[in-house]
């Protein structure tokens, strides 16, 4: 069996996606990851900025959809393909590398909201996946969460709870939460993204720390394994589960969530999630200090990256 592997660069997960594709189907696979286009050279950088500014055309958004499939051969055929994030193709680049392939696979790793370009990829696919209910409604898509792939467990953590995520406008909101947390001693550590010199002298504190550049999904495990509980401030445009909640479960860690929506999973148990809402002021100390409550094994390796993979390739 042939699978072709489209996926973008994001902290390095795909290198988990296609070890377990791989080791699952023991298929002959081609990955090709989508990376951020850099002009060949200066008349390049001078030919896009003119026929942005007088065909309305952005060249390196063509440039780049092309080159990122320049190592598929037209005579290259494949059983499957799966994509993740097909924005990153433009219709001819997707017409091209769906036409190489009985079955045609997608999972949209954002909500349409937040990626209205995702929309008109859709025809290119016969499996179409998604993690926000309201687009899987919507565009009649098929649900399927984001995964744990991770299960080393530290039993003696030396901080309480962590976040990462980019500086945006939930700061006030993590800053909230954090003052909870400190209120019954608790430790916190909160990494935020940002490249502005001026966000970070203002905002950055002992517990607040800015980082410049984003941090790996190897690296940000070893953080997450030296926490008690994981914090996840959802943005509001999105309903849908993000990884922290699965890393959460993975590590057999406790979760904050701003998530509501988390309570229609089968596996919410409030005394390993507590939900941040917007009356919220502060995080009950039993909540700390109460034990983790293990999950239903089925439960569990239901959202392991085992499980998603097989259901990928199940339809």
């Amino acid at each position: 069996m042939k699978v072709l592997f489209l996926c973008p660069d994001y902290f390095g997960i795909y290198k988990v996606i296609q070890k377990e594709i791989q080791a699952q189907t023991l298929c002959e696979l081609k990955s090709v990851i989508f990376e951020d286009y850099k002009y060949k050279n200066s008349f390049q950088k001078i030919q896009n900025f003119l026929a942005k500014t007088f065909l309305r055309k952005n060249l390196k958004k063509i440039w780049a959809s092309k080159e990122r499939i320049s190592t598929i051969a037209h005579d290259d055929y494949f059983d499957y393909l799966f994509v993740i994030c097909p924005d990153f193709l433009l219709n001819d680049e997707l017409k091209y590398v769906t036409q190489r392939a009985k079955k045609t696979i997608v999972y949209f790793w954002d909500s349409f909201d937040n990626i209205p370009r995702y929309e008109r990829t859709l025809p290119f696919f016969d499996v179409k996946y998604s993690f926000e209910p309201k687009d899987v409604a919507k565009y009649n898509l098929n649900l399927l969460t984001n995964f744990y792939y991770n299960t080393n467990r530290n039993i003696t953590p030396s901080n309480d709870v962590f976040f990462i995520g980019t500086f945006d406008e939930r700061f006030e909101l993590i800053q909230n939460v954090v003052k909870s947390i400190h209120t019954f001693g608790k430790t916190a550590q909160i990494f935020l993204q940002s490249n502005n010199e001026k966000t970070i002298a203002h905002y950055q504190t002992e517990t607040i720390k800015f980082i410049k550049k984003p941090i790996t999904f190897a690296e940000s495990e070893k953080i997450y394994n030296n926490s008690k509980i994981i914090l996840d401030v959802q943005k509001k445009i999105q309903k849908g589960l993000t990884f922290r909640v699965f890393e959460a479960m993975g590590k057999g860690k406790k979760l904050i969530t701003t998530n509501e929506d988390i309570v229609n999973y089968d596996f919410y148990n409030s005394n390993n999630i507590f939900i941040w809402k917007d009356q919220t002021t502060a995080i009950p100390n039993s909540f700390f200090e109460t034990p983790y409550t293990e999950l239903p094994q089925e439960i569990y390796e239901k959202y392991s990256i085992s499980s998603w993979v097989k259901t990928i390739f199940e339809k």
